[in-house]
């Protein structure tokens, strides 16, 4: 084999091996760009000090270029046994017997000895590390940085070499040839329409019926190639993807932040559900003790003749309705406890003890027309809507461009030519240029776009007002939610009163109150501080609801709630 040809494969082998080596490169650089882009965008919020997502490539599977083609590709399997291949057992009379079943979900209420405490701090926190909903949140975030880098890349000179090798017969003037052709270049597309090429082009055609021989044909040249748009994809139309993907990007920041505050108060709003439960327990089991004392007394009496015996199975009955009660109450706590663990990304095994905590919260004097003033300015969402409006009406000037006739300017520049033997002959160079014009003969399915895009604006345009008036809706409802929640705790605290007094009125006078009049207080006095200790959970709930309305939640880099100016917050732990 020739030194030429030799040297030929050498290049072409070197080529392969620096694409190879610059893959690794890019996807390295990609990541760095994709993390500096999200920083970026979170500094022009109010929560510019977060923590920004990072593409985690550890965790991310690697891809096969050559996928292994095995029966299970095209038919994946299913297991699904007959009935006569399963097991199934029944339980037993004894286990069937209502003390049993009472036991064994009172054991399935009490916490384990080697549970971790969970306060409402730790689960916000181990939330933004493992939940599915926040790592889902940061991914797609993510995505749209990775989709604005393609589209700036698109913008940046773009490097190619592509090699051919072709053998065959009637190639040039031998009967049986090698041509090995290689073309190297840049691309860059212009900012306002149009893109320069520079190329690189070499060649070379042996005669391999005589390997011996070291004559052959060489070629090389270099070439500058350009077009440029007067009307048609003219102008800031040509950048249109790299702008809608820019503002892409800072809707994906401020949704990744309004996710951010949902996630909160969602996660306070179940862990407050959870210690509202605890704390219906609580109350339950304390109507079952003294719905115990009553049929106790009820049965007294009955001995001693001073009731009748139906007085006893009425105080009875209603025991056995309170140890129900309390059974179902433990076990939907428990089914809540799993489901909350599920969700901030936690083993639902895991033992965990709740401890019960109130969010100090002042309530806000609110201005009804100021807050919806803060909601109109400071809510992400209707920011972004906005903005999308705009982008609905860019479409409408996009669609009128591509109305215009089509007038290009286009001109290349070429050195060298055939038959060199070393390097490029640039006394062999040749120019051109010329005007390309299409005339808009035929432009149905342009105009049809341009209908399109003015509809969908007029139709984005009314669902942008729809949005203003649903915020507005939302802030007077939160308004009316902390007033009612406010007023029902007032009432509820006074009917634990009067159900207490009531209670205390029995006591005093045993013998003038039936069973049915004693279970009934009892059962007042629960249902009394159900109901208070629900508005007490509601009202601070509807106080973050209020914040998050009108746009004035703000959360600190760890994702707890930052105090505004004169709102100081604060947790009270351990109160039921």
């Amino acid at each position: 084999m020739s030194s030429r040809l030799l040297l030929s494969c050498n290049v072409i082998a070197n080529g392969l091996l620096i694409g190879l080596l610059g893959c690794g490169e890019q996807i390295r650089q990609v990541d760095l760009r994709t993390d500096d882009l999200v920083k970026e965008r979170n500094a022009v919020l109010a929560s510019g000090t977060r923590p920004a997502p990072t593409l985690s490539t550890d965790s991310y599977p690697e891809g096969h270029p050559f996928p292994k083609d095995t029966p299970e590709l095209n038919e994946p399997s299913t297991v699904d046994p007959a009935a006569d291949e399963l097991a199934f057992t029944g339980r037993t009379e004894a286990e069937s017997e209502a003390e049993a079943i009472i036991a064994r979900i009172r054991r399935l209420a009490d916490t384990p000895a080697d549970a971790e405490p969970l306060t409402l701090d730790y689960a916000i926190a181990f939330a933004q590390q493992n939940a599915t909903e926040y790592t889902g949140a940061e991914e797609t975030y993510l995505l749209s940085a990775l989709s604005l880098i393609v589209q700036e890349h698109l913008f940046e000179p773009r490097f190619f070499n592509e090699t051919n090798i072709d053998a065959g017969e009637g190639i040039g003037r031998y009967d049986a040839a090698l041509r090995v052709a290689n073309d190297f270049g840049v691309r860059q597309r212009l900012p306002y329409g149009g893109e320069v090429t520079a190329r690189f082009l070499a060649g070379l055609t042996r005669n391999i019926d005589d390997a011996s021989t070291e004559g052959g044909v060489q070629n090389a040249g270099f070439i500058v190639e350009g077009r440029l748009p007067l009307l048609r994809g003219g102008g800031i139309v040509a950048r249109e993807s790299l702008i809608q993907a820019q503002r892409n990007l800072v809707y994906a920041s401020r949704s990744f932040e309004i996710f951010r505050r949902d996630f909160y108060v969602a996660i306070v709003t179940d862990y407050l559900g959870l210690v509202l439960q605890l704390q219906a327990i609580a109350n339950a089991e304390r109507g079952l003790a003294l719905n115990r004392q009553i049929e106790e007394l009820e049965t007294a009496l009955v001995e001693t003749g001073r009731s009748q015996p139906f007085q006893a199975d009425e105080a009875r009955k209603d025991t056995l309705d309170a140890v129900d009660d309390l059974a179902s109450r433990q076990e939907a706590y428990q089914l809540s406890l799993d489901r909350f663990k599920v969700r901030i990304g936690m083993d639902p095994e895991q033992p965990m003890l709740i401890i019960p905590t109130e969010i100090q919260i002042p309530i806000p004097e609110v201005d009804r027309d100021q807050a919806i003033h803060y909601a109109m300015e400071y809510r992400l969402d209707l920011q972004t809507n906005r903005d999308q409006l705009e982008d609905a009406r860019r479409q409408i000037d996009l669609a009128q461009n591509g109305l215009l006739p089509t007038l290009d300017l286009k001109g290349d520049l070429r050195v060298g030519g055939n038959d060199v033997v070393n390097g490029v002959d640039f006394g062999d160079t040749r120019a051109s240029g010329g005007v390309f014009l299409s005339l808009p003969l035929d432009r149905v399915d342009e105009s049809v776009a341009l209908r399109q895009a003015q509809v969908r604006f007029a139709q984005d345009e009314r669902l942008y007002g729809r949005s203003l008036d649903d915020a507005a809706v939302s802030v007077r409802q939160s308004i009316r939610d902390i007033d009612r929640a406010q007023f029902s705790i007032l009432l509820q605290e006074r009917s634990v009163e009067i159900a207490e007094n009531r209670i205390a009125s029995i006591d005093a006078a045993p013998d003038r109150a039936t069973a049915r009049d004693r279970t009934t207080a009892v059962a007042g006095l629960r249902t009394a501080e159900d109901r208070r200790d629900t508005s007490k959970r509601d009202l601070q709930v509807a106080v973050l609801k209020y914040l998050n309305a009108a746009g004035i939640l703000r959360l600190t880099p760890e994702g707890q709630i930052q105090p505004l100016p004169n709102m100081p917050v604060g947790e009270v732990i351990g109160k039921r």
